[in-house]
């Protein structure tokens, strides 16, 4: 997203009175508010924010204000103004509308309540259409939407926990303290200075392992990275926060790196060496960032792991094993890093984990096992985003047999993994970022629901089992994210839900490398995994939740969309599925089928038929009995996540298991709606993980002239590959701007061996005055064979057509007192934006009029003060005359008062001004008869 700063030609000013259009009476409306830097300031105000504020905000529907400005040919500039600031969370506010808009990113300003982005209409969007989403709610709208949607009375009761069939316990539990002692220690850097942020960011580290002495071998090291949270609180002074960075006295910094040191302690006490590290600053200065701060937590990350190449020896860390772990927006930052930091870096990343992470970027760490912890009751992250990590690696790399899994931690919130956003035992103010209400699904009564103990237990049962995974290669812990119905004892009576691809896993997609069968009294069809439910294709026409589909990214976003298969059934029996173009090889493995579940219909039971290339088939119950849970009983709670549908194929007497040719699900249950993400074979050990990287594509940005034209032209915006292609890929390009007809799709192939490349972007070149700049945002996603880093670029226009000039006449020199004094403003040609001029009464030939001599309506409107005896110049009445995009002329008006006096004939002078373009005109009033 490009810096908005104050166009050349535009007069962005307060909220002031326009003058109407061809008016006899001057009428007020808003005027767009002066968009701010991109850029951070040293210091931002400074402001005192409760810590039940901070919830307040996040679904108090307090009144803001929409401000839409055309900059030409279909490109608006719109932003929301909040009447307090947006809460500093991890989620980031997003302008959204209708499909038929096209939205760059939103970027936030300075003061902390703006957003803005620019939009793509037929015409002139109007605000009813357009909504600022955060953490899943309109924050134009009063009230929270899920209460909205739908409401259950809180009667005080508590049901019974969802009902997880065949889960087992295993016999290893991670989460168990080792038998090593554990010492702590803390160490401070020199700040680093990153590009975009004026202030450095700070280098802390917060340090638990295994004493000295321990004899522990070789210790890998796990580096925490936090996320984004408030960064300054005032002790002496109950729930207060502070936006400046550095914190001012009597502000101290939130201690956010030590809220993981419960899981530290742990893996500490297991041979593991751990690293908590502190980036107050970034979330200090990340407001405008385009990616949220990602790459910028990936160099301080990279900055710590440089640092504990000096350190490794001494601490007996071994570096060729290191797993980050990243909460939130941290979680961004971790896969950002493992996707940068290369093969012959003095480190290696084993693996990482990501809990309740952000994904603006819809990236993956090739090559890099992670496991992603979703909270079912996150009311940050409440898309639950996260999910991406997993979805967008399973078609990059047929070789990547790197371990993706997702797991959903039932009755978890997003703050509790952090004990230093936790009510009761943080140092600074925290809250319960889940607000639905006490007796539903997630409330505080919800027998499901986790207290902050509940979700650190079984936070440090999974965060340490995928460390030991990962690191230690100890694959008994596999089925806690596999897909399996497992548990460990230390993760008490919290509930997971797991589903895994890569790990070797041979995989059969909808559509793409299937087709349809006959359905026998099922409906079944391929969909289009988008959240629109007015779109036919989409997954979603009708169901319209909302709730979480984790899988199926907005319609505002741009982001590509996966095919799925979709069954509903009305009665037990009916059946349909797939057909494979390619036999499935099941011998000696498992088939799995991440199945997502409509709760709004019911929990469903299935069965599952497999048919060889013979035509043998055998009808097979799943794994734990095929009970498929509804996720979620309101609105705001009903989950569309994929869960595990299992099936041990060896049961099948008959079968050729090398040959599966046909998958078909058997409905169990009376009635149901399910739909199929894709469908595999899976081994069940973890294959060794290669050591490769996929390439990697970075965007930049391009700077050109506008040129004379006529029509259009076209831009090569460049980009770079660093990594090696060794074989074809492909990314997908979305550009928007800057008109609205330039919104293009389109996909790009990288040939083995290529090095750059360059996207085409057109544009308009014109002898017509525009915008100094006019911007088109690229954004690309990956699809095959590459990743993503700095995944947004664009191409800026600069216009290079003079300013129009401009003239102000009056339509009537002499006017007598009780007419209107009018004037006519005109350019010598059209522009292609909207344009603000300046007005203000100045001093001209005396005598002139005073403010008694104006309607007082008037001067009530447009004046600072109403001393109506001083010349109406003094009293210093400002008013603003607009042009639309297009238009040459406007006329102005000014009404004058009738008073009976005899003054004489005096002048009425008007300059209107807009930087490089000023006319001044008079009108002389004479007295009445």
């Amino acid at each position: 997203m490009r810096d908005m700063g104050t166009p050349r030609r535009i007069g962005w000013l307060g909220a002031v009175a326009v003058l109407s259009l061809a008016a006899s009476t001057l009428a007020p409306t808003t005027v767009a508010a002066a968009p701010a830097s991109t850029v951070a300031t040293k210091t931002v105000s400074t402001s005192e924010v409760s810590t039940s504020e901070v919830a307040r905000q996040r679904n108090d529907g307090t009144s803001g204000t929409w401000q839409v400005e055309s900059i030409g040919s279909g490109r608006y500039a719109v932003s929301w103004t909040k009447a307090t600031q947006f809460p500093r969370t991890s989620d980031r506010p997003r302008i959204v509308g209708p499909a038929s808009f096209s939205i760059d990113v939103s970027t936030i300003d300075a003061d902390g309540r703006t957003v803005r982005a620019m939009v793509g209409a037929p015409t002139r969007p109007d605000p009813a259409d357009l909504d600022v989403m955060l953490s899943g709610d309109r924050l134009n709208v009063p009230g929270r939407d899920g209460r909205r949607a739908e409401r259950v009375p809180d009667r005080g009761t508590r049901r019974a926990p969802l009902s997880l069939d065949g889960t087992t316990t295993l016999g290893v539990d991670p989460g168990a303290p080792g038998p090593y002692a554990v010492t702590t220690s803390d160490y401070s850097l020199d700040p680093v200075k990153l590009p975009r942020m004026p202030e450095p960011i700070e280098m802390v580290g917060h340090v638990v392992e295994p004493s000295a002495e321990a004899q522990t071998g070789s210790r890998p090291l796990v580096l925490f990275l936090h996320g984004r949270h408030e960064v300054c609180y005032q002790p002496s002074k109950k729930n207060a926060y502070a936006d400046s960075w550095p914190c001012p006295e009597p502000f101290k910094e939130i201690p956010s790196h030590l809220g993981y040191d419960y899981m530290q302690q742990v893996l500490a006490s297991q041979g593991y060496t751990t690293v908590s590290i502190r980036v107050n600053g970034i979330n200090a200065q990340d407001y405008a960032l385009p990616d949220g701060g990602a790459d910028a937590r990936a160099a301080i990350i990279r900055r710590h792991l440089d640092h504990w190449v000096g350190l490794a020896a001494s601490h007996q860390v071994d570096l060729k094993q290191v797993t980050l772990v990243g909460h939130s927006r941290g979680g961004e930052g971790v896969d950002r890093a493992s996707i940068q930091i290369p093969l012959g870096a003095p480190y290696r990343i084993a693996g990482q984990v990501l809990i309740a992470p952000t994904n603006f970027g819809t990236q993956t760490a090739p090559y890099v096992p992670t496991v992603t912890l979703l909270p079912a009751c996150d009311g940050d992250v409440s898309d639950l985003q996260g999910q991406r990590f997993t979805d967008t690696a399973r078609d990059l790399a047929i070789e990547d047999t790197s371990l993706k899994s997702s797991v959903l931690v039932l009755g978890a919130n997003h703050n509790y993994f952090n004990t230093e956003w936790t009510p009761g035992i943080a140092v600074a103010p925290s809250f319960d970022d889940w607000y639905g209400d006490k007796g539903t699904t997630c409330g505080s009564r919800d027998a499901q629901r986790l207290s902050s103990r509940g979700q650190r237990a079984v936070g440090t049962a999974l965060v340490s089992g995928a460390v030991h995974l990962f690191a230690r290669g100890e694959q008994a812990v596999l089925p806690l994210f596999d897909g399996s119905r497992a548990r460990v004892t230390s993760q008490g009576a919290a509930q997971t839900l797991s589903h895994a691809i890569g790990g070797g896993r041979e995989v059969r997609v909808p559509r793409s490398t299937t087709s349809l069968t006959l359905p026998a009294g099922a409906r079944t069809r391929f969909c289009q995994g988008s959240s629109d439910p007015g779109r036919v294709s989409s997954c979603n026409y009708r169901v319209g939740y909302f709730g979480p589909h984790p899988h199926w990214p907005d319609s505002s976003e741009g982001v590509p969309n996966r095919p799925y298969f979709q069954m509903s059934w009305t009665s037990s029996g009916q059946s349909g599925g797939l057909a494979l173009a390619q036999p499935l090889d099941l011998t000696g493995r498992r088939l799995e089928m991440r199945t997502i579940v409509d709760p709004k219909v019911t929990s469903v039971d299935l069965q599952v038929r497999l048919t060889d290339g013979q035509g043998h088939a055998a009808l097979l119950t799943p794994l734990g009995g095929g009970r498929l849970p509804g996720i979620g009983d309101t609105q705001e709670t009903r989950n569309l996540w994929a869960q595990s549908l299992l099936v041990d194929p060896s049961t099948a007497p008959g079968l050729d298991l090398r040959t599966i040719a046909r998958v078909e699900l058997v409905a169990a249950s009376a009635r149901g709606r399910v739909w199929i993400s894709d469908l595999s074979s899976a081994p069940a050990l973890l294959p060794t993980v290669p050591d490769e990287r996929l390439p990697v594509v970075a965007l930049s940005g391009l700077r050109i002239q506008e040129g004379d034209g006529p029509g259009g032209r076209t831009a090569r915006v460049p980009f770079s590959v660093v990594g090696e292609v060794k074989r074809a890929a492909r990314f997908s390009v979305l550009t928007q701007g800057p008109t609205s007809r330039d919104v293009q799709r389109f996909t790009i192939d990288l040939a083995p061996g290529q090095t750059s490349g360059t996207i085409p972007v057109g544009f308009t070149a014109d002898r017509r005055d525009d915008l100094d700049e006019q911007f088109t945002q690229i954004a690309v996603w990956p699809v095959t064979g590459m990743m993503t880093d700095r995944y947004l670029g664009g191409l800026t226009v600069i216009d290079d057509d003079p300013p129009p000039r401009i003239t102000l006449r009056p339509l009537r020199r002499r006017v007598v007192e009780g007419q209107p004094a009018r004037w006519q403003a005109k350019l010598d040609s059209r522009v292609d934006y909207d344009l603000y001029l300046s007005g203000a009464v100045v001093r001209g030939r005396p005598p002139t009029v005073r403010g008694n001599d104006i309607a007082k309506s008037w001067i009530e409107l447009y004046a600072a003060e109403a001393d109506l005896a001083k010349p109406l110049w003094a009293i210093g009445p400002e008013f603003e005359v607009n042009l639309s995009s297009g238009e040459r002329s406007v006329e102005l008006s000014i009404p004058t008062r009738r008073d009976g006096v005899l003054e004489g004939p005096e002048s009425l002078t008007v300059r209107l001004t807009q930087q490089d373009l000023s006319a001044t005109s008079s009108v002389t009033v004479l007295d009445a008869r």
